[in-house]
């Protein structure tokens, strides 16, 4: 079993890790400076070392070895290797370890020269000094001593170890602090679960905890985006639920009459009327299922869908005009196009768009003059980049004060003689609203009839 990732491990670790780079950089220049103060003070003891043996020199002149004052300060250690030398200019080495290199009377400037050198593997470190030999005006003498590094690393190591616990120590205090304060940090999420657990399976309202953090604020947002499509979503399945029931109801109650009435009376002629009228009926509780689906669609979620792509708007009418000609032949209606063939490009969704003329046509069909219906689609542009689908028939229009409720679900003009589900124009509405269509009724006289007009936005052309 995969445990979940815990949010305090991870603040922790995210601060903890730095910690500790920290401690290691700490470290490493605590002992950088440690050396750098460690070299300082034992290159002055090395200095006082050669001055002091180089006033004894002098104060010696005139012979060509130490007085016994000046050997015994150069026995100062018996646990690290020290070496002396004592050179004049002149004559060479008076005293001490002829192997210690000499430095350049140049280099001196009148100053003390400090030489890094190796000795049998051993890394030392020598202090010169150059003075005037008193006993000799002309000569000068050069005084050096030397020494392992070994006690200014071991100084520098002290001083990191007994440095490193104090920063540890410091760290583990951050460390918990840190943990205390993410601990507190985190309980402002708790009003939010709190609410989020209190709630009613049904209650999809936006959250109300207005005193959340800055930082969670971009959380209670994106669960409030993600309430409202639930909501959205349950509301038009609420909805689509509503409407199948109120279309199928009356068809089904009409084909159980049907068939109690052929039960009833078995003679061959009440059972041919009862089976056409539920040939009837069944055609149109079949029609209305598959209007019901196609407003369902209509109202999807638009990830629900396909992706919008672009598409050629004139070319869409043209095809959808021409795949329903014979059908309007055969019923005796004259259906034509005005338009481009092609050429204006928009982005959509072509099976919805499909959808949506068919569905105009159909309505223009059952409302059009039943002496010799005309249907006229056109497609023209409109603005900038923004275009116009009509559809117009010739029929007796709508009635001025219906005009607004056209569209609604269910809603048929009263008197119209005309059977429908009433959701031809409530899905047109919905497909044009998906794609930022505005849509229009208008009352022609000239020539008479009603006219439907798809505006399309000039943001919907691709």
């Amino acid at each position: 079993m995969v445990r979940n990732p815990s949010l305090r491990r991870r603040l922790l670790l995210f601060v903890a890790v730095p910690l500790l780079a920290v401690l290691v950089c700490g470290g490493i220049v605590n002992y950088v400076i440690g050396l750098h103060y460690a070299n300082k003070v034992y290159d002055r003891w090395l200095l006082d070392s050669a001055n002091a043996m180089g006033d004894l020199v002098n104060s010696d002149a005139g012979r060509n070895e130490l007085s016994a004052q000046a050997r015994i300060l150069l026995q100062f250690s018996v646990k690290d290797r020290n070496e002396f030398a004592v050179r004049s200019l002149r004559y060479g080495v008076l005293a001490g370890d002829q192997d210690l290199p000499q430095p350049s009377p140049s280099a001196s400037h009148g100053g003390p020269v400090f030489t890094n050198f190796n000795d049998q593997g051993l890394a030392m470190r020598m202090a010169s000094v150059f003075l005037a030999n008193k006993a000799d005006p002309g000569d000068m003498l050069v005084i050096s001593t030397a020494e392992t590094v070994r006690k200014r690393k071991a100084l520098a190591r002290e001083l990191l170890i007994s440095t490193v616990p104090i920063e540890l120590l410091l760290i583990c205090a951050a460390m918990a602090l840190v943990w205390f304060g993410i601990n507190r940090g985190l309980r402002v999420l708790d009003p939010l679960a709190h609410e989020l657990r209190m709630r009613d399976a049904g209650d999809l309202s936006p959250l109300r905890t207005i005193d959340a953090p800055l930082e969670v604020q971009p959380l209670v947002a994106t669960i409030d985006a993600l309430l409202s499509r639930l909501d959205r979503m349950l509301r038009q399945q609420q909805r689509f639920i509503a409407d199948a029931a109120h279309q199928l109801r009356t068809p089904l109650a009409g084909l159980r009459l049907q068939a109690e009435r052929a039960l009833a009376d078995p003679s061959p002629a009440t059972v041919r009327e009862a089976l056409a009228h539920v040939e009837r009926l069944s055609a149109g509780t079949a029609r209305a299922a598959g209007q019901l689906l196609a407003l369902a669609r209509a109202q999807a979620p638009d990830e629900a869908l396909g992706a919008a792509a672009p598409l050629d708007l004139a070319a869409t009418v043209r095809e959808e005009v021409a795949s329903r000609v014979p059908d309007a032949i055969a019923r005796g209606i004259d259906l034509g196009y005005q338009g481009p063939e092609h050429g204006m490009t928009m982005v959509g969704d072509a099976v919805l768009l499909r959808e949506l003329l068919g569905n105009l046509i159909d309505n223009a069909a059952r409302y059009g003059n039943h002496g010799g219906a005309v249907i006229t689609v056109g497609l023209q542009p409109s603005g900038i980049d923004g275009y116009v689908l009509s559809v117009q028939d010739n029929g007796p229009g709508v009635a001025p004060e219906l005009i607004p409720r056209l569209g609604e679900r269910f809603f048929r003009a009263v008197g119209s003689g005309h059977e429908g589900t009433g959701l031809g124009l409530a899905i047109v509405r919905e497909i044009a609203e998906r794609h930022g269509a505005e849509i229009v009724f208008i009352n022609h006289n000239d020539p008479h009839g009603l006219r439907v007009e798809i505006r399309f936005p000039s943001a919907a052309a691709g």
